[in-house]
C-alpha cells in the first residue's frame, strides 16, 4: 500500500482516538464518586485477583452487596486489574474508561464504514459517539465500566459477523459471549443481526435468507445458557417488582422515560444523574403521550425512508433497539438514566451522520462544526460535575431538585465535612420529598448530634420510629440513637430503656452492651447513694 494511502487511512482513526483524549482528559482529575464506593473502594473483592473465580459464581464479588442483583464478572474482573495495576488512584480507572472509549469510537467509525464505505458519513457518526454529552454518565464514572465494556464486545462481535466467513463468525459468538459477561445488554445482539441481514442481505439478496436463519441458532443457544447462568448466580431474574405495581403502569412510565432520553439526545444541555418520574398510570399524562407519539414518529419514519435511506432506518432501528434491555421489560432499579443511552447512541450518531456528510455545501460544514464544538463544550464542562461527590451532588440538586437521593448524598458529604448545618438542610428537604423513609430521619438526627443539639435530635428519632418504611436495621440504629441522646443529656434511665431495647432486637448488640453496662457501672452506684 503506498504511504499516502495508509496515511489516508491512519489520519481518522488518529483524529478520533485524539479527540476523545482532549475531550475525557479532565475526568484523569476525577475522584471516586457515587457507587464507585461500592463497586471499588470498598468492595474487597476486586482487590485480590485470585478472586476471579468469584466473580463468575457470587453475586457479592462485582458491588460487595447482594442486594444490587448484578451479574457482570467481565467488568469486575477490569476493574480487579485497575486495582492491581493502579491501587486505589482514581485516575488510573479513569485512564481504562478513556482507553475503552477510544476503542469504541474506533469500532464505530469502522462498523459505519462497512455499511456505507462514506469515510466523511463514519468519520461524523464517530465523533458524535464519542463526545455526545450524555457520555460523560458512562465515561466518567468508573462504575459504569460495565457499558464500555458490552459495548466494546458487542461492536466487536457484530463487525467479525459482518466479515462472513467461518473463521469469523466464530469470533463473533465468542465476542458476544463477552459481552453478555460484561452486562446483560448484550443479549440484544440477535435483533441487531436481524436487522442488519433484513436490510443489508435479504433486501439485496434473497437467496442468502435460507443459510442466514440458521446462523441464529447458536446466538439464541447462547442467550438462552447465559439467561440460566445469570439466574442461577443470582437466584432471579429481575432487580424488582413493576413500577406502580403492575406491567401496565410500567410501560406507561417508560413512555415517559422515552421522551426524556430524546430530549437528552437533541438538547444536552441539562443533565442529571438522577432522573425523577412520576409512576404514570394512564395515557392522559402529557409526557407519556409525547413519548409514544416521537417512539412512533421514529418507526413510521424509518419505515417511509428505508427504501432509500437504509443505513438512516438501520441507524433508527438501532437507537429503538438498545433501549429494549432498559425499558423496564424486565424490571430493573432505574426508570432512566443517562448511561443507558450509551449503546442507543451508536443508531443516533449513524442516523444524524449520514445526513450531514452527504453534501458538501458550506451550511452543512458551519451545522457539523457547530454541533461538535457545542458537544464539545458541553462534554468538558460536564465531566467538572464528576470530579467528586460535593460537585456531582451538588449539580444534581440544582438540575434535579425533586430528588430526595439528591439532597440525601449532598447531605452526606455536607455531614462528612462536619458542615453540620448545611448537611440538616439537605436532609431536611429529602424528608420533604420523601418522608416515609426512616433511614432519613437517622441521618437527620446525627447532624443534630453533631451540633450538639440532643433535643432536636431525640425529636427526630421519634418521627423516625414512626416511618412507613421502618426496617428492623433502622429502627435498632434510631433506638440506639435515642440512649445515647438521652446518656449526654445525663437520663441513665431513659437511655437504659432505649439500650434494652435495642437488646431485644438484636441480643448482644455491641454498642448498646457497652452503653448499658457503662450507664450500670458509673449511674447505678450513684442513684444508691
Amino acid at each position: 500500500m503506498p504511504l499516502s494511502n495508509l496515511k489516508k487511512e491512519l489520519l481518522p482513526p488518529v483524529l478520533l482516538v485524539l479527540l476523545v483524549g482532549v475531550v475525557f482528559a479532565n475526568t484523569l482529575l476525577n475522584q471516586f464518586v457515587y457507587d464507585d464506593k461500592v463497586f471499588v473502594v470498598n468492595n474487597q473483592f476486586i482487590k485480590e485477583l485470585k478472586n476471579t473465580p468469584l466473580f463468575f459464581t457470587d453475586p457479592r464479588a462485582f458491588s460487595g452487596d447482594r442486594d444490587f442483583m448484578i451479574y457482570r464478572p467481565l467488568a469486575a474482573l477490569s476493574l480487579s486489574l485497575d486495582h492491581w495495576v493502579w491501587g486505589l488512584r482514581p485516575a488510573g480507572y479513569h485512564l481504562t474508561n478513556i482507553a475503552l472509549h477510544a476503542i469504541n469510537v474506533l469500532l464505530v467509525y469502522w462498523l459505519v464504514l462497512f455499511l456505507s464505505s462514506l469515510p466523511l458519513a463514519a468519520l461524523l457518526s464517530a465523533a458524535i459517539f464519542a463526545i455526545h454529552p450524555a457520555q460523560v454518565e458512562t465515561v466518567s464514572w468508573i462504575a459504569s465500566r460495565s457499558n464500555l465494556l458490552c459495548a466494546m464486545f458487542l461492536l466487536l462481535a457484530l463487525l467479525a459477523y459482518l466479515r462472513n466467513t467461518r473463521q469469523n463468525y466464530y469470533w463473533s459468538l465468542l465476542f458476544f459471549i463477552l459481552g453478555l459477561l460484561a452486562k446483560e445488554t448484550a443479549i440484544i445482539f440477535i435483533l441487531l443481526l436481524v436487522l442488519y441481514d433484513y436490510y443489508f442481505i435479504l433486501k439485496v439478496d434473497k437467496n442468502k435468507a435460507a443459510n442466514m436463519w440458521w446462523s441464529y441458532l447458536p446466538v439464541v443457544a447462547i442467550s438462552g445458557l447465559y439467561l440460566l447462568l445469570r439466574t442461577l448466580v443470582l437466584g432471579q431474574v429481575h432487580q424488582r417488582g413493576w413500577w406502580g405495581g403492575s406491567l401496565g403502569y410500567t410501560m406507561l412510565t417508560m413512555s415517559k422515560s422515552f421522551y426524556y432520553y430524546v430530549k437528552v439526545l437533541t438538547i444536552p444541555w441539562v443533565l442529571t444523574v438522577d432522573y425523577v418520574l412520576d409512576i404514570a398510570r394512564n395515557v392522559r399524562d402529557p409526557l407519556v403521550f409525547e413519548g409514544l407519539v416521537l417512539c412512533l414518529a421514529i418507526i413510521v419514519l424509518a419505515l417511509m425512508i428505508s427504501h432509500k435511506e437504509k443505513l438512516i432506518t438501520f441507524g433508527l432501528f438501532w437507537f429503538l433497539i438498545a433501549l429494549l434491555p432498559v425499558s423496564n421489560i424486565i424490571p430493573l432499579e432505574a426508570l432512566l438514566a443517562e448511561r443507558f443511552l450509551y449503546l442507543p447512541l451508536v443508531g443516533v450518531s449513524i442516523a444524524i451522520a449520514v445526513p450531514l456528510s452527504r453534501r458538501k455545501a458550506v451550511l452543512n460544514s458551519i451545522l457539523v462544526i457547530i454541533l461538535l464544538a457545542f458537544y464539545m463544550f458541553r462534554t468538558i464542562q460536564r465531566n467538572m460535575d464528576w470530579r467528586d461527590d460535593h460537585a456531582l451532588w451538588a449539580s444534581t440538586v440544582r438540575t434535579s431538585p425533586e430528588s430526595p437521593r439528591a439532597h440525601f448524598a449532598l447531605g452526606e458529604v455536607q455531614y462528612r465535612k462536619g458542615d453540620y448545618n448545611s448537611a440538616i438542610k439537605e436532609y431536611r428537604a429529602a424528608l420533604e420529598l420523601n418522608p416515609d423513609v426512616a433511614e432519613l430521619y437517622n441521618v437527620l438526627g446525627l447532624a443534630y448530634e453533631g451540633q450538639r443539639s440532643w433535643t432536636a435530635a431525640i425529636a427526630v428519632y421519634q418521627a423516625g420510629l414512626k416511618a412507613k418504611s421502618l426496617t428492623d436495621r433502622t429502627k435498632v440504629n434510631l433506638l440506639l440513637n435515642l440512649g445515647n441522646c438521652h446518656s449526654h443529656l445525663r437520663q441513665p434511665d431513659i437511655a437504659s430503656a432505649y439500650y434494652r431495647k435495642v437488646l431485644e432486637l438484636e441480643p448482644g448488640h455491641p454498642a448498646a452492651k457497652h452503653n448499658l453496662d457503662l450507664i450500670i457501672k458509673y449511674f447505678a452506684p450513684l442513684a444508691s447513694q
